[in-house]
């Protein structure tokens, strides 16, 4: 009888500190959080005003950063084992980045037709980073048509001063 509970001991042992040496990290956006981005999106595309809209607009920016920096699952595994099992892809419903790409996008425009050119600017260009990737290819092109409409803008303004 000892020596089945020393055998079950010498088991137990082992697989409970690899399980508290390793925790499990949980996913990068969980659906709290999710659904709070979710609601800052809503609101920047029923909003018009421009602070609120520039607020949504940075939530989702730095939420679409973090997303794809972090990773959504470790497995515990011994080391070797670790060395042949790929890390699993992180995968949501929506994209958040262009979630962020389209709530930049409307406030790029809200300022523009504000007279807000340092916003626009800022937001604009930050849509500009996604460029190389043709999935966002629309936001890029939306956002290189307002930069050139404010540096046009901004060249009649000059030519006008004396």
């Amino acid at each position: 009888m000892k020596s089945l509970l020393l055998v079950l001991l010498s088991i137990l042992i082992p697989t409970i500190g690899l399980m508290i040496g390793q925790p499990v990290q949980a996913a990068a956006i969980d659906n709290g959080s999710f659904m709070s981005l979710w609601n800052s999106y809503s609101h920047c595309q029923s909003t018009t005003d421009i602070d609120q809209l520039r607020e949504d607009a940075l939530t989702l920016a730095s939420a679409a950063d973090g997303s794809l920096t972090q990773e959504s699952f470790i497995l515990p595994l011994p080391s070797k084992l670790e060395e042949l099992v790929t890390t699993p892809v992180a995968r949501f419903a929506v994209d958040v980045k262009a979630m962020a790409a389209a709530c930049s996008l409307r406030v790029g425009s809200a300022a523009v037709e504000a007279k807000r050119v340092d916003i626009a600017k800022d937001l604009l260009q930050a849509i500009l980073t996604y460029q190389p990737q043709s999935e966002y290819s629309y936001y890029s092109l939306q956002a290189k048509a307002l930069l050139s409409e404010l540096d046009a803008s901004v060249i009649k303004v000059t030519l006008n001063l004396p």
